[in-house]
């Protein structure tokens, strides 16, 4: 009989669609991320299409500037989530959209 590891056993309990993540590997990343940018004088910013996991939205913003973002409502959920400097781009804006955008 083969022995299933911790982490194997809680993931066979994890319903599906689901995001998991290794908070203290991503931690490691977001030091290294955090480091490259004090060395550099780039701001290092999440790309949130990418990665717009609210729950470690406090771990994120410890470490980066802000968040990239391609339109309003990405704005507003970084704006409301990770706080710091909101980058937004899109190729055309709604003209509703772009005072608010233009607020964030």
């Amino acid at each position: 009989m083969k022995k299933i590891s911790k982490i194997e056993s809680v993931l066979e309990q994890i319903q599906t669609p689901c995001y998991v993540c290794e908070e203290a590997l991503l931690e490691e990343n977001l030091k290294l991320l955090a480091y490259v940018g004090e060395q550099s004088g780039a701001k290092v910013l999440l790309a949130l299409k990418g990665f717009a996991f609210k729950a470690l939205a406090p771990l994120v913003s410890k470490y980066l500037k802000g968040c990239t973002c391609s339109g309003l409502h990405e704005a507003k959920f970084a704006k409301e989530y990770f706080g710091g400097e909101i980058h937004t781009y899109s190729p055309a804006f709604k003209q509703e959209d772009i005072d608010e955008v233009i607020e964030l």
